[in-house]
């Protein structure tokens, strides 16, 4: 986990304890992270946008070659657009160079799955993304599927928050249903952390522009994984996604803000393109920024296509937290032996 700084430990022993880390594994952690300082302020950018499905293995290297083509110029448009205050983050949904119906298609994991681990992310498909990052200082996420040296045979489903330094921080899926050959790290914890350390799963990682972790599609149906990178010091959640029409997205999304008093940007595919069907079938959802204290900031959904922006002023996270902890921050001393039960 070399290239980025992670922030490890977290307010009180006890919300370790409650996510199954011992206080005596606590000890051995560097204190909890301070917040980030309050001046921070600068705009942040969601893509509603297309992604095109390989129609078959043969045309896989076309296919993402066009849709990291079109992601490149997602991010010179939306700072075209705002030229003034260019967007410090760009947060796109999720799988943007080969769709999440990649295996639909009979494309197999092992032609898509990119290596993060062993060499910069600058060498690999991503590059023109990382020089758009260093271009324009900004920090992009999305999602990939990523294979790993030390793990053989085994994929995984990874979001991906690249910077101008490279990648900034990788977290694959905890639990959250994806393709049938991705691994889930619930199944293979004690493995994953003798490799990338005690802080590896669901990381949060310290950046000029305040604490971001990242997650995947339905990561955010579970409480307990926003509870725990917020825990983390978390101050920014990346959430790259595509949304359907039953789960209630928009409710679940302000919750996890309001009560983990974090900025959660959710970047939601809009249409899913294919060879024989060119004009694409319509995702649900929105993508959104939603602020602290659960306010929607700024949303791009329905069958509208594009970006929207918002302000993110690290001190409100400060302000709803007085304002709102009270109610919303976890009685640990009491739920840590209830979850137990």
């Amino acid at each position: 986990m070399d290239r980025r700084t992670l922030v490890a430990g977290v307010p009180v022993a006890s919300a370790l304890a409650a996510f199954g880390v011992s206080q005596a594994q606590a000890a051995d952690r560097p204190a909890a992270v301070a917040a980030s300082a309050p001046e921070i302020k600068f705009p942040a950018a969601v893509m509603r946008v297309p992604v095109n499905v390989p129609p078959s293995a043969g045309e896989l290297e076309n296919v993402r070659k066009k849709n990291l083509a079109a992601m490149v110029e997602a991010i010179e448009g939306v700072m075209r657009a705002n030229a003034t205050a260019k967007p410090r983050i760009v947060n796109f949904p999720v799988l943007q160079l080969t769709s999440a119906q990649r295996s639909v298609s009979g494309v197999p994991m092992s032609a898509v799955a990119v290596d993060l681990v062993s060499k910069p992310l600058d060498k690999t498909v991503f590059a023109p993304v990382i020089e758009a990052c260093r271009r324009h200082n900004c920090y992009v996420a999305t999602s990939t599927q990523e294979m790993v040296p030390q793990m053989p045979g085994r994929y995984f489903h990874t979001g991906v928050v690249m910077g101008p330094e490279g990648l900034v921080l990788r977290s694959p899926k905890s639990q959250a249903q994806s393709a049938p050959e991705v691994s889930y790290l619930r199944d293979i914890a004690d493995e994953y952390t003798k490799i990338f350390g005690p802080d590896s799963i669901l990381p949060v990682v310290k950046t000029p522009i305040g604490n971001l972790a990242c997650y995947v599609e339905g990561e955010a149906e579970v409480l307990e994984v926003s509870r725990l990178v917020a825990a983390k010091g978390a101050e920014i959640i990346l959430h790259v996604s595509l949304e359907n029409e039953e789960t209630p997205w928009m409710a679940l999304k302000q919750a996890i803000a309001f009560q983990c008093h974090v900025y959660l940007i959710t970047g939601a595919t809009s249409r899913t393109l294919y060879a024989n069907n060119p004009e694409g079938k319509w995702a649900g959802g929105a993508s959104t920024i939603i602020g602290p204290s659960g306010k929607v900031l700024a949303q791009k959904g329905g069958q509208d296509e594009g970006f929207a922006v918002a302000e993110i002023d690290i001190g409100a996270i400060a302000e709803a937290k007085k304002k709102y902890g009270r109610n919303t921050v976890p009685a640990w001393n009491l739920y840590t032996n209830l979850y137990k039960g």
